[in-house]
């Protein structure tokens, strides 16, 4: 099989307008003739990179490791149009969400090409053309690394790797992290010297960074380090989120469901945290409230002042009771509208249904205008599982709980091993 070389190219102008028309053989005979392409390149939820491998009939780069979807638009063809039947045609995907990166001209010694790029997150299935490829899988970004320059890869390919992937604009992704256990060492209490410089270069790179946490916000105390850092907040277990003093979203739990737990827990004398959208109600008969706030997480400040009833009145955004997880299973059967979520073997969290992390990561996309599926999120409860299942990537550190771990796309060290800057090396996030 060979190309045919009288299929007829558009010839554009570096601003991609039609200007006229040339074969293409003509386009790549070294007339520097400038004709558009469109490139996909498709990322798992891993971060690795699919790369095809061209076959030996082709006419430019035969045999080589390009990417994973490349053609030429025809006169006529828009490079939308042109991307989505190229990767039909190239590797059987009709469920994909293509997102813009650049547009550059790449010049070789037999054409000129300017080039669409496009980037893409996606785990379903690929059918490579057996009569366009000869075959295709996903590298680790190491193993790209690895081959530059030894003629392995296009030069094309390298060249836009290093454009587009390799200056930073990999790097570009929105990072959740969650904060007792992830940002913040059980053990010193403390966010590690390892983590705030890998933040800091993390936004120094173009990403952003949110706070993905259970706790509400009175009593996020410890992110001093990092609270120039922060981009928006996920709290509440993403009852209420914001950016700024602008509110993203706020679902509270409905009052029935309020009453029943808040009798249950003065009916059977455990303690409860009851978090309103302004203030904050405690009622502590057991003391574990103290003993685990003040002396286990280190809560610097907790506003004990409001009165049950005042809080009561107002949009009860979560409730925290203290008990084991068989009662929180008897429980929750007698709230309809509710879920919960335990980060501590003392205590869980309760939100009304919807309200979860990984759905506050798709509020936070939908107010910032990022894709959803180009985030990473960082935990290590079992309030984390709903923003790991949901991010693009889902880490889990290596003090996190078996049951997230297996949920994982991948599992760093802990947060006193340097968990947090490991995992963001891994990905390419940061040097």
């Amino acid at each position: 099989m060979e190309d045919n070389q009288n299929e007829i190219f558009p010839v554009v102008d570096e601003d991609g307008r039609v200007v006229g028309s040339a074969t293409r053989g003509e386009c790549h005979s070294g007339s520097m003739l400038l004709h558009p392409v469109v490139h996909l390149h498709v990322f798992n939820r891993a971060g690795e990179l699919y790369l095809q491998k061209r076959p030996a009939w082709k006419d430019i780069q035969p045999g080589k490791w390009d990417t994973a979807v490349g053609g030429h638009i025809d006169y006529g063809e828009t490079p939308e149009d042109a991307l989505q039947r190229e990767v039909r045609e190239e590797l059987g995907i009709t469920n994909f969400t293509p997102e813009f990166v650049a547009k550059y001209v790449f010049e070789s010694s037999r054409e000129r090409e300017l080039v669409y790029v496009h980037r893409c997150t996606y785990d379903g299935p690929l059918q490579p053309s057996a009569s366009e490829l000869d075959g295709g899988r996903f590298w680790t970004l190491q193993e790209i690394h690895d081959a530059m320059g030894k003629g392995i890869l296009t030069p094309n390919f390298e060249s836009e790797f290093k454009r587009c992937f390799d200056n930073g604009m990999k790097n570009k992704y929105a990072l959740f992290f969650d904060i007792d256990g992830t940002l913040v060492s059980f053990r010193t209490h403390e966010i590690p010297s390892s983590t705030i410089q890998a933040l800091t270069q993390a936004k120094a790179n173009g990403s952003r960074v949110y706070i993905a946490t259970g706790r509400p916000p009175v009593i996020i105390t410890n992110l001093d380090a990092i609270r120039h850092l922060v981009d928006g907040y996920i709290t509440t277990n993403g009852a209420l989120c914001y950016v700024g003093d602008e509110l993203v979203c706020c679902q509270p739990i409905p009052k029935e469901d309020v009453m029943t737990c808040v009798a249950d827990a003065q009916t059977n004398g455990y303690s409860l945290i009851v978090v309103g959208r302004k203030d904050v109600a405690v009622l502590d008969p057991t003391g574990d409230v103290d003993r685990i706030f003040r002396q286990m997480l280190a809560v610097k400040e907790f506003n004990r002042a409001a009165p049950l009833d005042i809080v009561l009145q107002q949009d009860v955004l979560q409730m925290t009771p203290f008990f084991s997880p068989d009662y929180e299973k008897q429980l929750l059967a007698r709230l309809p509208n509710c879920v919960s979520g335990r980060w501590h073997p003392e205590f869980t969290d309760i939100t009304a249904n919807g309200a979860d992390k990984g759905k506050g990561i798709l509020a936070m996309a939908r107010h910032e205008g990022f894709d959803p599926s180009h985030t990473i999120a960082f935990g290590d409860g079992g309030n984390d599982t709903s923003m790991i299942l949901q991010a693009g990537i889902g880490i889990a550190m290596g003090n996190a709980i078996d049951a997230l771990k297996q949920h994982a796309d991948y599992v760093t060290t802990s947060v006193d091993d340097d968990g947090i800057l490991n995992a963001l090396r891994h990905f390419n996030v940061i040097d």
